[in-house]
């Protein structure tokens, strides 16, 4: 079957040709019926061709419109060219990731920049499909581990298809920082590549042809988009990035080009987006059926409670945001839904209640930070964010709210905890033991093959599961009380992340929020603190300090399970 980018290049080629020979007054009878009939349609069009050049005749022939007319006054019009089959829609350009930027936005600096982001999820994509089936080698080269990658899943399947959402969210998310960033400084790139793909600066010329090739019907198609209404970013779903102006939107969406190690492609698609009383509407809508699920809620099963509350805390949060501010844009509308519809079930109703009670206090304490920072801005838009989704483990956002202040695009995250009363700690992060000594934390090396050989004592009944928390805990707790005290910092700074920690006390209906000041002083490392699986880091005369506490991912029940850390701190205000 030949390539819908075959036929293109063939229509635009043929097209071109015809031209040419009506211009010298010769018959083009040998052409196809759609290619003869497009060629008079320009004609008619624009009596007065003198020269037609086709894309494939320019450099940079991807970035070019299929046709460029010169008329007799020598004006160019620039022409692109669709062939569709019988009623179809219109297959817009699937763009290069690590080209779309200097192609279409006129940066090269943007580029370089995304394509060094790009490189960094890669690898920790690659490195999370292929640890499903292997130990990861650290010093694996990218050609190496796309090898690997491509022999055990030469196709997408079902196990490896969360690590391709992760990876195309954090895409999206980069874009999207860098996007609003240019807006914010004002540059033309954004607008540049808006006009270009949604073809308002062209004449669209759409042929449309039977299955026996002959010719239904030529129309030309402009756009109706004012460009003096200016230009919006928004986010959509998982993957995608939206540009309007008004209501008319284009779209680009990450992907994989077919398989888990192909190359990563933009496909850009138009929209209309919904008008402001359609947007209330709907969202109106999503809070009554958010609503009824409360209403409805039964306590089926207990297991894992303190992160089903959790979750439940994420979601009743976010539902009191949209409740107080109905008329913003939810970048995902099932999301919040689906996480309560998941977790509820595992709380009691009473616990349910005073969550959602609390969210009040908890929307009100977030809106009184956004003031002091801010006293006029506008919620755009609002956004749950995954777990670990971003490769920079700093961003520790449960929930991002993205404001126009001063006509300016801010996105300011939130890290939201619960707990039933104020005399507990709070965990801020679970990492792998496998990750904490690595690059992304303290970067002093691994635990890896000490937890090897920990795993082969406890498999010969050498170790019960409280030794094996001890001895491992004993061995980080040593290598971080013999390292340098930049490490040290860094490790802490990820651990504890940017974003401010919104605890809501859901029983006490009270929250609080802190924001972990600058680390001013030396860090003391404390192994075996309070406890023989805890390793304790005190900082700031000893005002602030985490716990990390090594724990199985699972019960002990399953015999081994990957190790954890429960990464604790306490509340200082």
């Amino acid at each position: 079957m030949t390539k819908p980018s075959e036929i293109g290049k063939a229509h635009v080629l043929q097209v071109s040709s015809a031209l040419k020979y009506l211009l010298a007054g010769e018959s083009i009878v040998k052409f196809s019926d759609p290619v003869v009939q497009t060629a008079h349609f320009i004609k008619d069009q624009y009596p007065t061709i003198q020269f037609v050049i086709n894309k494939f005749e320019m450099e940079q022939s991807d970035t070019q419109p299929s046709l460029l007319l010169t008329l007799e006054d020598q004006q160019q019009v620039k022409v692109n060219l669709f062939l569709i089959q019988g009623s179809a829609a219109i297959q817009p350009k699937n763009l290069g990731a690590k080209s779309f930027f200097t192609k279409y936005f006129g940066s090269s600096g943007l580029q370089t920049y995304f394509n060094d982001l790009l490189q960094q999820e890669y690898k920790t994509y690659l490195h999370s499909v292929i640890a499903l089936k292997e130990d990861i080698n650290q010093y694996d080269s990218i050609p190496m581990l796309k090898k690997k990658a491509d022999g055990y899943y030469p196709k997408f399947m079902e196990d490896i298809n969360p690590f391709r959402r992760a990876f195309l969210f954090s895409l999206r998310e980069h874009c999207f920082q860098l996007l609003t960033d240019e807006y914010n400084l004002g540059a033309t790139g954004i607008q540049l590549a808006f006009n270009e793909l949604m073809l308002i600066e062209s004449t669209t010329i759409i042929t449309r042809y039977s299955r026996e090739n002959k010719c239904l019907n030529v129309d030309r198609w402009k756009s109706n988009i004012d460009s003096t209404q200016g230009i919006y970013i928004y986010k959509k779903g998982n993957d995608t990035i939206g540009i309007r102006s008004g209501e008319e939107a284009l779209t680009l969406r990450f992907k994989f080009e077919s398989s888990p190690t192909s190359s990563v492609k933009l496909a850009t698609s138009y929209e209309v987006f919904p008008a402001e009383d359609k947007v209330l509407h709907r969202n109106l809508r999503s809070i009554e059926n958010f609503e009824m699920l409360i209403g409805q809620h039964k306590q089926l099963e207990t297991t894992n409670k303190s992160n089903a509350i959790g979750k439940c805390n994420e979601a009743m949060v976010y539902y009191r945001i949209l409740k107080e501010n109905s008329s913003i844009n939810q970048v995902d509308e099932q999301e919040y839904y689906h996480m309560l519809n998941a977790y509820s079930p595992i709380i009691t109703h009473k616990e349910l209640l005073s969550i959602q009670i609390a969210s009040t206090i908890t929307t009100q304490k977030m809106h009184e930070y956004l003031e002091g920072k801010y006293p006029v801005y506008q919620i755009e838009s609002i956004q749950l964010v995954g777990d670990s989704y971003i490769d920079d483990r700093s961003e520790t956002s449960d929930l991002q709210l993205i404001l126009r202040v001063n006509g300016n695009y801010v996105v300011e995250g939130f890290s939201l905890k619960a707990a039933s009363k104020r005399n507990v700690k709070i965990t801020s992060k679970n990492p792998g033991i496998g990750q904490i000594l690595g690059p992304t934390y303290f970067d002093i090396g691994s635990l890896d093959l000490v937890v090897k050989d920990i795993q082969k004592q406890f498999e010969q009944k050498l170790l019960n599961h409280q030794q094996v928390l001890g001895k491992v805990s004993e061995e980080l707790g040593e290598s971080l009380y013999k390292a340098p005290q930049a490490n040290i910092k860094k490790g802490l700074a990820a651990l504890l992340g940017r974003a401010p920690m919104v605890v809501t006390f859901y029983l006490h209906n009270d929250s609080v929020i802190l924001e972990h000041n600058a680390i001013k002083s030396e860090i003391e490392v404390l192994p075996k603190t309070p406890s023989a699986i805890q390793t304790t880091l005190r900082w700031n005369d000893n005002q602030e300090e985490l716990s990390l506490r090594v724990k199985f991912s699972k019960g002990q029940q399953y015999g081994w399970s990957s190790l954890k850390l429960a990464c604790e701190g306490k509340i200082v205000k």
